[in-house]
C-alpha cells in the first residue's frame, strides 16, 4: 500500500499560517452577539449577506437572523426567534435556522427553526428521546417569513408536528417550499398558494439537509448514506436516481458516516456541480441524462497533517464569475491517536480550483486572521456582481462568530503570498487535565451525535446488521420495499415479504446478505403459501369472548387488539391500537401498561418457550419503539431503530414504522422490519 501524503506537519508554522490578508475583512460578533455558531446563510440579490447566529453550548438561547452589508460595513439583527415563535421555557430552544433561508419572488425571506441545544433542565441535547414529550420536547419547526422591506416577520405555522426541519428550498416553478425533516427524513411540500402541507414520504434515513433546485427546476438531495434522489416538482413525487457516493480507500468518515450532499450549484441549463461532505471528489450531475461523473479530487494530498488521518469536510463551496471553485475544508480529528492527551481545535483551509483550465486544487492557507481563525466553516457565498467571497464560521470560538469577507478583485493578485502565522490560542495544543485524560481514555467508540449518556437505540449498534431492502426493489418503485412480514427458519435464514403495488419475497442471511429477491407471484406455490402463513405479524385473532382490554383514559374506542401472540400456560399477549399491552388468561385481562408512548402495537413475537416477548409500536409519524416483556422483569421499552454512529457499517440506517419483528428459533438473532418508504431490516444479535 502506498504511503498517504499530507499537506502540513502538525502544529508547524505553515499549519497555522493564514491566507494572505490583502483584501480580507473580518468581523467578529456582528450585532453585538457573542453567539459562536451558524448553519444558515443566504446572499440577497442586492448583495446583503443574511446569516442565522446560533449558540448550542447549553445556554438554551434562541437564534437571531443577522444582515451584513459589506459596502457600509454594518451588521444588524433582523429577527429574534422568540419574537416570532412563542417558545415555552421547558421545551428545546430554537437554536438555529438550519439550511433553510431562501428568497421568495417578492424579496421576502423564508426560513424554519431548528434545535441543537438542550432544554435548561436536561443534562444534554436529547431531541429523539423527547420526541414524544409534549412539554419538554420539540413542538415542531416553525416556518417564519421576514420582509426586509418592512422589517416585519410572520409565523406561518408548524408543517410537521414534533419534527425538526433540517433544510428547505423554494420551488419557483410551482410557488412552493420543500423541506426535509431531521429526525425522520421525510420531505414536506408547503404550497404558498393554498397553504397546504403534503408529506412525500421518507427520502433519507435521518439528519439530511441539503435540498437544491437543479437547472431542470426539480429538487435534488442525497441521503446521509450517499444515495442520490430528487423531488419531481411536476408530479410531487420522490424519485431515486440509482447512484451512490462511492467508498474511498482510508476515507473513514465517508465510508461509515457522512455521504450526504453538502452544497450544489447550477452551471448551465442541464449541469449541476455538487459536493458531498467528506468524499474525495466533487461531482457533476447532468440533469438531462441523470448521470453523475467525478469532477476530480478536491485536494492533491491524502491528509492535511502527518500525525493522524483527518476527515476533510466541505460544508459549502461557491463558484466565482470566472467559473473557479472556492471552498473551505474543515478538518475533523475523528481518528485522533489514543495517546494524544491534548486539547485543540483544528483550522479550516481555503481552497481554490480552476478546473476549467486544467489546474489542480490549491490550498491558499488557513481561514481567518492572526487572532481569530475558523474552526468549522459552515457558510460560503460569492457575490459575483461585486466579486466578494463571504465565509461564515461555526467553530465554537469565544467572542462571537466570524464573518470573513474577501475582495477577490484584490485578493487574487496576492493569494499566493504567504500570510502571517496565527497566534489564536483556540487552536494551540494544551495539555489535558487529569479529568479530561480520564474521559478521553474512556471514550471508546463514538457516541450518537444527539446524545452521549442517554442512549435511545433498541439494540447496541455493535450487534446490528442493517439490510437496505430499498436497494433491491426497482429504483423506480422504492416504496415497494416496505416490509410486510418476516419469519426465520430453523437454519437461521430470514424469509420476508415486502411491497405495496408489487409484492416481493426474499431471503436474508443472519449476516445481512440478501438472497433470492423476486416477485412474490414468481415463487413456488407451496413456498408462497408457507411464507404468507408464517411471516409475522399475522392478523390479530382473539377467542370470541367479551374482553375489556385496557385503555388510555377517555380513549376507550382504541381498546381493540392490533397484535396478538400466544404466551406460555395457554395464555395470550395482546397489544392495542393505543399502544397498551395486556396478558390474557381465560377471561382475565391483566394490563401491563404502555408498550410505547403511542400506538398501535404493530407486531409481537416470542421465543420458542413463549417466555420472552418482543414487540414494536408507534404512530405512523412517530420514531417507532421496540419493547420486550417477560413475567419476571415486566414490560420494558428498548428504544428506536435509529443508528448514526461512525465506524460500524457503511452509513446511517433507520426505520420508523416498525411493521414486523421475528426472533430466530435458537434466540440468536432478532429481525425488525420497517414499512417506511425506505424499507429496511435491522438484524440484532441477542
Amino acid at each position: 500500500m502506498s504511503t498517504r501524503t499530507h499537506r502540513f506537519e502538525m502544529f508547524s508554522d505553515d499549519y497555522f499560517r493564514v491566507i494572505s490578508q490583502t483584501g480580507v475583512r473580518q468581523r467578529i460578533g456582528l450585532g453585538g452577539l457573542d453567539y459562536h455558531g451558524c448553519w444558515d446563510i443566504a446572499l440577497a440579490p442586492g448583495g446583503t449577506l443574511y446569516y442565522a447566529a446560533s449558540d448550542a453550548s447549553g445556554t438554551a438561547r434562541h437564534t437571531r437572523l443577522i444582515a451584513y452589508d459589506y459596502p457600509t460595513d454594518a451588521g444588524r439583527i433582523c429577527l429574534k426567534a422568540e419574537d416570532v415563535v412563542l417558545p415555552q421555557s421547558r421545551q428545546l430552544p430554537m437554536t438555529k435556522l438550519h439550511e433553510s433561508l431562501c428568497f421568495l419572488p417578492d424579496g421576502r425571506i423564508f426560513a424554519t427553526t431548528h434545535s441543537t441545544d438542550r432544554a435548561p433542565q436536561h443534562p444534554e441535547w436529547m431531541p429523539l428521546a423527547h420526541h414524544t414529550h409534549i412539554w419538554e420536547g420539540w413542538p415542531g419547526s416553525t416556518m417564519v417569513c421576514y420582509d426586509p422591506a418592512t422589517g416585519k416577520s410572520e409565523n406561518w405555522g408548524i408543517p410537521a408536528p414534533r419534527e425538526s426541519i433540517y433544510g428547505a428550498t423554494y420551488d419557483a416553478k410551482h410557488n412552493a417550499i420543500y423541506m426535509i425533516g431531521f429526525m425522520r427524513g421525510h420531505v414536506y411540500r408547503f404550497s404558498l398558494d393554498d397553504r397546504e402541507v403534503t408529506d412525500l414520504g421518507k427520502a433519507a434515513e435521518l439528519f439530511c439537509y441539503r435540498l437544491h433546485p437543479g437547472p431542470d427546476q426539480h429538487i435534488y438531495g442525497c441521503t446521509k448514506s450517499g444515495y442520490l434522489w430528487r423531488v419531481n416538482v411536476d408530479t410531487v413525487k420522490l424519485e431515486d436516481l440509482n447512484w451512490r457516493v462511492p467508498e474511498y480507500p482510508d476515507n473513514y468518515c465517508n465510508n461509515t458516516w457522512y455521504r450526504y450532499m453538502s452544497q450544489a450549484h447550477n452551471l448551465d441549463d442541464h449541469r449541476m456541480l455538487f459536493s458531498t461532505f467528506c468524499s474525495d471528489d466533487f461531482f457533476m450531475l447532468d440533469t438531462a441524462t441523470l448521470t453523475v461523473s467525478s469532477l476530480g479530487r478536491k485536494t492533491t494530498f491524502d491528509e492535511f497533517v502527518d500525525t493522524m488521518p483527518t476527515t476533510m469536510g466541505v460544508n459549502e463551496f461557491a463558484v466565482d464569475k470566472d467559473g473557479v471553485l472556492w471552498y473551505v475544508i474543515a478538518i475533523y480529528n475523528f481518528q485522533k491517536p489514543n495517546d494524544d492527551f491534548q486539547t485543540y481545535a483544528m483550522p479550516d483551509y481555503l481552497m481554490r480550483w480552476n478546473y476549467q483550465n486544467g489546474e489542480q486544487p490549491e490550498c491558499l492557507g488557513a481561514v481567518g486572521s492572526v487572532t481569530h481563525m475558523h474552526g468549522q466553516t459552515s457558510g460560503v457565498r460569492i457575490d459575483r456582481e461585486r466579486d466578494l467571497l463571504h465565509i461564515v464560521d461555526s467553530g465554537g470560538h469565544d467572542g462571537g462568530l466570524s464573518v470573513l469577507s474577501i475582495d477577490l478583485g484584490t485578493f487574487r493578485r496576492h493569494m499566493h503570498e504567504p500570510g502571517p502565522v496565527s497566534t489564536d490560542p483556540f487552536f494551540r495544543p494544551k495539555p489535558m487535565t487529569d479529568e479530561q485524560v480520564t474521559a478521553f481514555k474512556k471514550r471508546g467508540k463514538a457516541t450518537e451525535e444527539t446524545t452521549a449518556t442517554n442512549p435511545f437505540y433498541a439494540f447496541p449498534i455493535e450487534t446490528i446488521t442493517p439490510v437496505r431492502i430499498w436497494r433491491h426493489v426497482p429504483h423506480t418503485d422504492i416504496g415497494d420495499s416496505a416490509i410486510v412480514g418476516l419469519v426465520w427458519d430453523e437454519h437461521d435464514l430470514l424469509h420476508g415479504v415486502c411491497g405495496q403495488r408489487t409484492m416481493y419475497a426474499f431471503k436474508v442471511t443472519a449476516e445481512g446478505v440478501v438472497q433470492d429477491f423476486m416477485p412474490l407471484d414468481s415463487t413456488d406455490a407451496s413456498y408462497r403459501e408457507w411464507l404468507l402463513a408464517s411471516v409475522l405479524p399475522q392478523p390479530p385473532e382473539l377467542d370470541d369472548i367479551d374482553l375489556a382490554l385496557p385503555h388510555v383514559v377517555g380513549r376507550q374506542y382504541l381498546a381493540e387488539a392490533s397484535a396478538v401472540c400466544d404466551w406460555n400456560s395457554d395464555r395470550k399477549m395482546v397489544g392495542t391500537r393505543d399502544g397498551l399491552l395486556a396478558r390474557i388468561d381465560g377471561n382475565s385481562v391483566y394490563a401491563l401498561g404502555n408498550a410505547a408512548p403511542y400506538g398501535p402495537v404493530r407486531a409481537l413475537c416470542t421465543n420458542h418457550g413463549q417466555t420472552q416477548l418482543w414487540g414494536t409500536a408507534g404512530d405512523e409519524e412517530d420514531l417507532g419503539t421496540v419493547f420486550t416483556y417477560d413475567d419476571r422483569d415486566g414490560l420494558r421499552q428498548l428504544g428506536f431503530l435509529v443508528y448514526n454512529i461512525h465506524g460500524y457499517f457503511d452509513g446511517p440506517s433507520a426505520s420508523n414504522v416498525l411493521s414486523s419483528i421475528a426472533v430466530s428459533p435458537g434466540e440468536r438473532f432478532i429481525a425488525v422490519g420497517g414499512a417506511d418508504r425506505l424499507g429496511a431490516i435491522h438484524i440484532a444479535q441477542l
